[in-house]
Order: C-alpha cells, then sequence, then structure tokens
C-alpha cells in the first residue's frame, strides 16, 4: 500500500468536488498543500495578498455558482484573508477557506504566529474547524463544502496545522463523494394564494435577489414574470436575471437610483424572491404599509424580518418559481396591468435626464459622460464588476445589467477595493467575456496588485479608474456637514502608469473626446489595462439623498 501525504488526501476531496483551481498565497504552514496541488493537478492562483485570495474565491463563486477556494498560511496570513471571508459572509457567497496553522504539539507554548484562528473566524463562516487528523482532511473538506452549498450559502473555514497536512497516511484513505442536495419546494397552498394575491393585485412588482442566482433560477424567474406578465425589479446578484432589455425588466430595485423604482412605494402586492429585506429595501419601508408582501427564501429566519410577510414561503428559488409558472399557465392568460407602462415610461423619463450629464464635453469629464463612453465601447456579454464610492453610483445608475452572473457589486460589507479581485476571478472562468472593472481612485489602490496576479495568469481586465484625486464621496459628506474636509485628498496619481510598470497597457484620458478611443484601445490590447480618466467631482444621487436626509434629521 502506497504513501501519500494528508494535503494529498485535501487536494484529492478537492477535486472530486469539482476545484479545478485554488487562490492563495504561500507559506511555511501550506506548502504542503501547494506541493500536494501540482501532483493532483489543481492548478493554483497566487496573489500578492492574502485578503485578495478570499475576494478572488469569492469573485469565482458570484461567477460561476461554485464555491471558490482559499488557501493562506497561519497567523497574519489568516488574519489578511478575514475581510475577504467576511465580505463573502455578507453577501452569503460560498468559499471554503483554509488557513494553514503552527504544529499542534507547540500549541499555546507561545510558537510562532499563534493565535486564535478558530475564535477570529467562526462570527463570520457558517461552519468553521481545526483539523487535526490527517486521516479525516478529505472528509473535513467534504463536509466544509456541503456546509457552504446548503440552504442559505456562505463563507466557511478549515485551519489545518502543518504537521497535519505533512503527515504520512496510506494512500488508500477514502475521499468523498460530493454530497446531492436536494432542494426544497414551496408548499402548493401557498403558490396559490401567493398567485391569487398577484391576479387580483392593480400595482403588483416582483423584486429578485441574490438567491435567484444562487439558485440557477433565472430561466424560471424570467419564465413566472412572462406568463404573469409583471415587472420585475433586480438588485444583488440577480441583476441581469431579468434583463434591463426586457419589456418587463425594470432594472434596479433602488428608489434613489432608479426612477421607476421610486414607484415601488405604490405597489400593492410586493413579491420579494431570494432578497433578505436589509437596509436596501429601506427594511421593508421601501414598500406602502398597506402592501401585501409575498416572500421567498431558502433561509427560514429571513421571512418576516423587519417586515411582516402575508404569504411566506420558505424554498428554493427555482423550485418555487417553476411551481408558480405551472400553477399560473394553468389559470389562462394574464392581462399586463396599466401600471406596467407607468413604471416604463418612469425610467424612459430618467434616461432622459441623464443625457445633459452623459454629453457634457467639459473637462475635467462629468462620471455620467464617463459611463456613456464605457457603456458604448463594450459588447453586450460584458461582465461589469463595479466597486464602491461615489463614481460607482454613477455606474449603477447608468450601466445595464442584461446577463445572469455579469453583474459584480460589493455587497453589503461594502469593501471598498474588491471590485479588482472580483473581476479578475470573472475573466479566469469567463475568459472569452470582456471584463470591465469600474472604480475610483482611492479603490484603485487596495487591490491593484493584483493586477499583476492578472497578468501573470493570463486574464485581461480592463479598468476604468474615475480619477477626481481624492475619496470624492467622503468629500461631499464632510463639505456638507462641516464647511470643510480633512484626509479626503489622494492628489494625482497615474495609475495607468503603474499598470503598464506591471507589463500591462495604460491609457490616460484628460478630454472627453479621447475616451472612447482610449477604451477601444484597452480592449484590444489583449493585456490588463488601466484606463485613468480624469473626473470632476459631482455627488452622486445617492450622496446627495444622503445628505438631504441627514439634514433633514
Amino acid at each position: 500500500m502506497g504513501k501519500i501525504t494528508g494535503a494529498h488526501l485535501l487536494v484529492r476531496a478537492m477535486r472530486r468536488h469539482g476545484v479545478e483551481r485554488l487562490f492563495g498565497l504561500c507559506g511555511d504552514h501550506v506548502n504542503s498543500i501547494f506541493n500536494a496541488c501540482l501532483d493532483e493537478g489543481v492548478r493554483i492562483v497566487d496573489t500578492r495578498h492574502e485578503s485578495g485570495a478570499t475576494h478572488l474565491a469569492d469573485g469565482w463563486a458570484r461567477v460561476t455558482g461554485r464555491p471558490g477556494v482559499s488557501v493562506v498560511t497561519g497567523g497574519p496570513g489568516h488574519t489578511n484573508s478575514l475581510t475577504g471571508i467576511a465580505t463573502a459572509w455578507m453577501a452569503g457567497s460560498p468559499i471554503v477557506a483554509i488557513s494553514g496553522m503552527h504544529e499542534t504539539h507547540l500549541r499555546e507554548k507561545g510558537p510562532l504566529q499563534e493565535i486564535d484562528q478558530l475564535g477570529m473566524v467562526e462570527p463570520v463562516t457558517k461552519w468553521a474547524r481545526v483539523a487535526e487528523d490527517p486521516r479525516r482532511l478529505g472528509q473535513y473538506f467534504a463536509i466544509a463544502y456541503r456546509e457552504a452549498v446548503s440552504g442559505r450559502p456562505g463563507p466557511v473555514h478549515l485551519t489545518i496545522p502543518s504537521n497535519v497536512s505533512e503527515a504520512v497516511v496510506d494512500d488508500a484513505s477514502p475521499v468523498p463523494e460530493p454530497y446531492r442536495l436536494e432542494p426544497a419546494a414551496a408548499n402548493p397552498a401557498a403558490v396559490e394564494a401567493a398567485l391569487d394575491l398577484l391576479q387580483r393585485a392593480e400595482r403588483p412588482v416582483v423584486i429578485a435577489g441574490s438567491g435567484v442566482w444562487w439558485a440557477r433560477a433565472w430561466e424560471a424567474l424570467e419564465r413566472f414574470v412572462e406568463i404573469a406578465c409583471l415587472p420585475c425589479f433586480t438588485i444583488g446578484m440577480a441583476r441581469g436575471a431579468v434583463s434591463d432589455d426586457h419589456p418587463l425588466g425594470l432594472g434596479y430595485a433602488d428608489p434613489i437610483l432608479n426612477a421607476a423604482g421610486r414607484e415601488i412605494t405604490r405597489a400593492d402586492v410586493v413579491f420579494v424572491v431570494g432578497k433578505r429585506m436589509d437596509f436596501r429595501l429601506g427594511y421593508g419601508s421601501l414598500f406602502d404599509p398597506k402592501a401585501s408582501l409575498v416572500q421567498i427564501d431558502i433561509h427560514g429566519p429571513e421571512l418576516g424580518r423587519n417586515r411582516a410577510a402575508q404569504i411566506p414561503i420558505q424554498a428554493d428559488a427555482r423550485v418555487a418559481l417553476e411551481q408558480l409558472t405551472l400553477a399560473a399557465e394553468a389559470r389562462g392568460p394574464w392581462p399586463e396591468k396599466p401600471w406596467v407602462e407607468e413604471l416604463r415610461r418612469a425610467r424612459r423619463a430618467a434616461a432622459a435626464d441623464r443625457e445633459r450629464g452623459e454629453h457634457a464635453d467639459e473637462a475635467p469629464l462629468h462620471p455620467l459622460r464617463i459611463v456613456k463612453e464605457v457603456r458604448e465601447a463594450v459588447g453586450h456579454d460584458v461582465v461589469w464588476s463595479i466597486d464602491g464610492g461615489d463614481f460607482a453610483q454613477w455606474c449603477r445608475l447608468a450601466l445595464p445589467a442584461r446577463h445572469p452572473g455579469h453583474w459584480l457589486r460589493l455587497g453589503p460589507l461594502g469593501v471598498v477595493g474588491a471590485a479588482i479581485p472580483f473581476g479578475i476571478a470573472a475573466k479566469l472562468a469567463r475568459p472569452a467575456a470582456p471584463v470591465v472593472i469600474l472604480t475610483g481612485d482611492g479603490g484603485m489602490a487596495f487591490h491593484s496588485w493584483e493586477l499583476h496576479t492578472a497578468a501573470r495568469f493570463g486574464a485581461p481586465v480592463v479598468v476604468v479608474v474615475g480619477n477626481d484625486c481624492g475619496w470624492g464621496m467622503e468629500r461631499e459628506l464632510q463639505s456638507a456637514f462641516y464647511d470643510r474636509t480633512v484626509g479626503v485628498e489622494l492628489g494625482r496619481v497615474r495609475y495607468d502608469q503603474a499598470v503598464a510598470a506591471m507589463g500591462g497597457h495604460g491609457e490616460h484620458v484628460e478630454r472627453p473626446a479621447d475616451l472612447r478611443p482610449a477604451l477601444e484601445r484597452a480592449l484590444k490590447s489583449g493585456k490588463v489595462a488601466c484606463v485613468n480618466v480624469m473626473m470632476r467631482g459631482v455627488p452622486s444621487p445617492l450622496t446627495a439623498a444622503s445628505i438631504a436626509r441627514q439634514k433633514r434629521a
């Protein structure tokens, strides 16, 4: 009987679960795992920072729908990885985050980098363990993977001491088969009750959230809204599940950035599927207090949270939407409500209002002019990865979501800078699609060195930097409330030159007429590219609304 290391068992379990690559940064505690990947055929995308590794794993999950895997060393490697894990936790994104650790026999003796790794990571994971039996490393990975994808998805964690991964075990040690999950169906009586409400409604709306994406439910969603002639708003990872170009697709479920979204307050029946009733929906206050709420969620505790649901349905989004579609078809043709055209008119009017900013010829460029040129320079198959800050809000306002899994945002933790690793993961997962990352100059600094990772691994993303030489959103907020600013000026930095120095393609734009040619050159370069655009500071509608709200308070 042959012998292998525990690390080989671990990596074999990864392969058995369909993992073809992991994201990580080497270190003494995990070198055995990296070495095993060479033998077992798992590719390693080695990053420049551990948070880049966990953000890339998260981005991989968001684009593919399958858990991403990260491997980092212990101590500071582990602590660096925590922000990426917390980002995935808040967004309900499934990743398996693995950290190394000192040898087990040194515990509590004061070895180098000894910290309570489990205690740190448990609050931001669904499941976390220290694996101490090398013969069970394959089993531990199988359990972790199952936990990551069951119910509401999310991150899980394994800490593996170095002596455990390096230990020699029998080559015939079992590697568990992937666990097959059976998605939960909706109660048929609740399905019929929901359809009764929607049929009687004069002003119904559908709001689809990230649960639609994780359940692979976009086709079921589109079919349902078409059968029932229901206007559909999308948010989070559901952006593009019903295209913004679809006659029943009304765009972002955001009343500040979408004029049609402001009309949601007039709806008499609100159908929410796969979306938590969190700050994005005003904790439920976005809806009329008299409106009836139908809510579908895989995670029971979300039903009725912050806002009572008249019809709460705990079920898998895809299965429930398929049930609703069959039942709706059985009721015969559903006429389109006049209300739907009212929503379309609101969207058209808002698009017309944006034209002044989109065609502005002054320098530095208006944010909307940048967004317009980017929108028109790329094809329909583009994957957008949109960062935080004020420039990002203009992007959310005016960029279309046309395909599921092609719209990446930070999620509820709002980690500025994560759009860069998200975009790189998207390009690795979808090499044929153009990937455009949109970030401000502040966000550019956090993970810009991962563009070197992208260059090394042949992931030619295009980064568009809206450069207003500072932290634009905070500059506007401080000016509004204190009549002065501090800590918000970053100065003039040529990010394009930094990317060129990494072996990429750089473009610097100061005049509106130069932007389109620069974008086209960047897209055609076949390299990691940065288009650094000098942008004027214009408060986004989101920032303006925040200032107005706080001044009223």
